[in-house]
């Protein structure tokens, strides 16, 4: 810590301009900053005493996003609560078990027997009643008790059952096998089989109770139902021969609770945290989704978190660096709550009546659980308490933007609130309506970078918003690449972003845009910022937007062709896949799929008409997601340029999930869905898009059942005919865009003033004639030279050569961090992994301490940032958009310049986004000069020709 703590109190370096001053400071490979750089974090408030705080972290190995539910226990408009599935032995989506529960906010419980009897590990205590024991050897658990104080905690049974000979203790409540020498209780909320209890048993008795009288005695365990007003007692070994005893009508009362005494309590498989300590010996190799529990160190807040995983948005974390998550959070004490395919978190967003589920679960769709945890709220009165200014925050001068105003209640749920009326602090003109105009009263446009002050007022509640007017209107680009396909239904969504001469970007509201189309072909609704076109007829066209004399041309097609192949003909061209090994199965031919082979394949009426292939299954029981695969031999190939793939299935009604899966050009596979759940047993079509991006041509590789609920157990069969393709028709050729003018920094249009110094860089050795190629980059008298990993020797030794050896040679990358030159500072970074994670990941924490460093040294103006290729080609491209927020969040706190070198690119090229220029030198083998000016005014930075 203290070699860091020294790192970070570097002084300002020298900036004389007889040399560059690099700080003999540690690397970024010695300095050990957090094992995650904090990528996002936002927090939103769901109701009086509770807050949601949506995250992103990048690690060494990946993102992981999540969520955190921060509850305060004692606030008397909140309650937390277990929510449960109608019955311990059912399961129930999160979502829907919530929204049952009346919950404005839950996570997954605990871990449960997946593909058996579907009940929790753990003790389940719901609203201070015990639901059913802790299976052995899972002992932990968390709750609340009554005095609203959250603890880790065992929590255990304490019961006992009267007969008319005695009290016994009461040993197990809804377990699946009664312990050995104890009494059982099965609840109404037993639904399956009760056969296990009584495994290995020397002797066991079953005696059914209702309405507290015994209504039958049985040596053995029946399979019939609980009643619902009564229960079920199972003894083994010394406690059957007291049920043995009993006689039809004997009187039996139960009385039973936790302890200790909790308002709720579920089970978890380990403790992530204690007494404010991580747990040692916690997994830190293994990534996968994960959800836990927690609570501050008086217990008074409730902490839930979620962590997507299985994806590249999201690879999920380790147990350590969950555990670690918590701890950051404030959570003196955390649980591990069931990970995987289980993470779910849903929540009622602000303004929103129903629940949204917030991650993607791994397994694609919600699993079914056995419990959750509940928050609930009281209700809002649906009164308007807080106003909110909706709309996009930049302008361009002469454009407009729409605001529009949202009202909640003290419970940030949705209000009605009376029409605002509008006022502005600033120059503009604001309609009634909402509607700001970045236009003086004379008619011209306000200047670029003026701030405005938009506010609303109604029912005595006012709200405000900050509006940028940007840069003039340089250039407009529509949303979408290679045109728009037109979805026949719903259409397609696209906007038309603005860009100023800087590259600061907004989207031009479509009151300002003038649309050029067929109005037979097409037609527009306002959706927001963006449009919506929606198709009225079969063709193809072009769409002209236009604003201040910028124009975009979008193709699109609202056609399809549709091509039936008789794909399932061929029985040696499928064949039999399963997972896991468990499955059974097998494919077979059908002789003829339709019955009226006078109807076109295809024709919803008619059903289909080719030959159709059997794939028939068993899912028995099983510890996870279960799929059977009607799979192509060698992948199918599929004529054109799909966009839509479908086939006609005979469906079970078993209600499993139907994906397909497709692979394209590069080998890289699509899992595409093509029904949620096949609940029908007649000939339906079903269809799935093509996903973007896919390479032509594409193959069909299966098709296929999946079952995420662990506790279903069933066989099934489904019949698959008539592969469809639609292929959407050729977009009409658009004309090529304009070209942008030469960007200053590559064409300046004045010599650089007095004060101007320069530097060279160099990507490669020149291959003929170096002295010569060096004695004419020397001859612009650079301070110094930026080359490529590995020609710093080489470069050397040519200038000593060239009578130069006293200039600097640097590396565009570590070891050194960063050097200044006069008023400038320059931070080098190493990409050569394609990044800076996969390079060396402590330089992303170091790059953002040296751009602080920067913004507030008095003697530093600008930084130019170095690395072998721009964030905008970053392999990650999320790290690359996060180094471009980093920078041009510099530029806006500090006021000072920043720039991006790279030596990359096929030729001298400048990208600016967002206020910062992304120079790339061209990948030069004769150095290319730059040269800094410090004139007020002018090109700060530029390349000589």
């Amino acid at each position: 810590m203290r070699k860091r703590i020294a790192w970070l109190l570097i002084p300002a370096v020298a900036t004389a301009l007889t040399g560059p001053v690099a700080a003999a400071s540690p690397t970024y490979s010695e300095v050990s900053p957090k094992p995650y750089v904090r990528a996002a974090e936002a927090e939103t408030p769901l109701a009086q005493g509770l807050t949601l705080t949506s995250f992103e972290r990048l690690y060494p190995h990946g993102w992981a996003k999540g969520w955190l539910l921060t509850a305060q226990l004692s606030h008397p408009a909140l309650s937390t609560d277990l929510i449960t599935a109608p019955g311990v032995t059912e399961g129930e989506p999160l979502s829907a078990m919530a929204a049952r529960a009346g919950a404005i906010a839950a996570v997954n419980g605990d871990f449960f027997d997946i593909g058996q009897t579907g009940i929790a590990l753990g003790t389940s205590v719901k609203s201070g009643q015990f639901l059913q024991s802790a299976i052995p050897d899972w002992p932990l658990g968390a709750g609340v008790g009554r005095d609203r104080i959250g603890r880790l905690m065992s929590v255990v049974l304490e019961g006992s059952i009267t007969l008319p000979s005695g009290t016994y203790p009461l040993g197990a409540v809804n377990l699946p096998t009664v312990p050995s020498g104890t009494i059982g209780l099965f609840t109404p909320l037993w639904t399956r089989d009760r056969s296990a209890a009584t495994v290995g048993a020397s002797e066991a008795v079953e005696v059914v109770v209702r309405q507290g009288k015994v209504v039958s005695v049985s040596p053995t365990v029946t399979d019939g139902p609980v009643p619902d007003d009564g229960f079920v007692l199972v003894g083994r070994e010394a406690y059957a021969a007291p049920l043995a005893a009993l006689q039809v009508g004997d009187p039996v009362t139960l009385e039973y609770h936790a302890n200790p005494d909790v308002l709720w309590a579920v089970g978890g498989q380990r403790y992530l945290v204690a007494e404010g300590v991580v747990t040692p010996g916690l997994d830190d190799v293994t990534r996968r989704p994960r959800t836990a529990l927690g609570f501050s160190a008086d217990g008074s807040t409730l902490f839930l978190a979620t962590v997507e995983g299985g994806s590249t948005a999201s690879s999920g974390l380790t147990l350590r660096e969950m555990a670690e998550l918590m701890k950051g959070f404030g959570a003196a004490s955390a649980m591990e709550l069931d990970g995987g395919g289980s993470s779910a978190m849903v929540a009622r967003l602000p303004g929103t009546e129903g629940l949204t589920l917030l991650n993607r679960p791994s397994d694609g769709q919600e699993r079914r659980i056995p419990n959750g945890v509940g928050i609930f709220a009281q209700a809002g009165s649906g009164i308007p308490h807080y106003l909110s200014v909706q709309g996009e925050r930049r302008v361009f001068p002469g454009l407009s933007r729409t605001l529009s105003v949202s009202a909640l209640d003290e419970q940030y749920g949705p209000a009605q609130a009376a029409p605002p009326l509008w006022s502005l602090a600033g120059p503009g003109v604001l309609a009634p309506d909402g509607r700001y105009t970045a236009v003086q009263a004379d008619g011209t446009p306000v200047a670029a970078g003026t701030e405005v002050v938009v506010a609303a007022e109604s029912g005595g509640l006012t709200a405000a918003t900050r509006l940028k007017v940007l840069g003039p209107l340089a250039r407009i680009v529509p949303s979408v690449e290679g045109g728009l396909r037109l979805h026949p239904e719903e259409g397609t969504v696209f906007t038309v972003m603005g860009y100023d001469a800087d590259g600061f970007a907004a989207p031009i509201d479509p009151a300002d845009l003038t649309v050029s189309f067929d109005p037979a072909l097409i037609r527009f609704e306002r959706e927001g910022d963006s449009l919506r076109a929606i198709p009225l007829a079969e063709g193809t066209g072009l769409i002209v937007v236009s604003v201040q004399g910028h124009e975009a041309v979008i193709p699109f097609a609202a056609a399809y062709r549709t091509t039936v192949l008789d794909a399932f003909a061929n029985p040696a061209a499928w064949q039999f896949e399963r997972y896991p090994a468990e499955v059974m199965g097998g494919v077979a031919p059908v002789e003829q799929a339709g019955t009226d082979p006078t109807q076109g394949a295809g024709d919803a009426a008619a059903g289909p008409t080719g030959a159709a292939m059997v794939l028939s299954y068993i899912f028995g029981p099983a510890s996870g997601n279960r799929a059977a695969y009607l799979q192509a031999s060698e992948p199918l190939a599929l004529p054109g340029q799909p966009v839509r793939v479908g086939m006609w299935v005979k469906g079970d009604g078993q209600g499993a999930w139907l994906r397909a899966v497709l692979q394209d050009a590069s080998g890289a596979r699509y899992t595409v869905n093509l029904a949620p759940a096949v609940d029908w047993t007649d000939w339906r079509y079903v269809e799935a898009e093509v996903p973007a991006g896919v390479q032509y041509p594409v193959s069909l590789h299966r098709v296929y059942p999946v079952e995420t609920d662990g506790t279903r157990i069933y066989a099934g069969s489904l019949q698959f005919a008539d592969l469809t393709v639609r292929d959407a028709v050729e977009m009409p050729a658009a004309p090529p865009p304009v070209a942008p003018p030469r960007d200053l920094i590559l064409a300046p249009a004045a010599p650089a003033g007095e004060g101007s110094w320069s530097f060279a860089v160099l990507d490669a050795m020149p291959p003929v004639e170096p002295a010569l190629v060096f004695r004419m980059a020397l001859a612009a008298n650079p301070v110094f030279f930026l080359v490529d990993t590995g020609l710093r020797e080489p470069v050397q030794q040519a200038l000593a050569e060239a009578g130069a050896a006293d200039v600097p040679v640097y590396e565009m990358a570590p070891p050194e961090r960063f050097f200044d030159v006069g008023n400038v500072r320059f931070i080098l970074l190493g990409t050569g992994q394609g990044g800076l994670r996969a390079t060396d990941f402590n330089q992303l924490e170091g790059l953002r301490t040296l751009l602080y460093l920067a913004g507030n040294s008095e003697t530093v103006q600008q930084v130019i940032v170095v690395g072998g290729e721009t964030p905008l080609d970053f392999a990650d491209r999320r790290e690359g958009e996060l180094i471009q927020r980093w920078l041009t969040e510099f530029e806006d706190a500090s006021g000072k310049a920043a720039a991006y070198l790279a030596s990359g690119g096929f030729f001298p090229k400048v990208t600016r986004v967002e206020g910062i220029p992304y120079i790339e030198a061209g990948s030069p083998m004769v150095p290319r000069v730059f040269t800094v000016d410090p004139t007020p005014g002018s090109v700060w930075i530029r390349m000589e020709q």
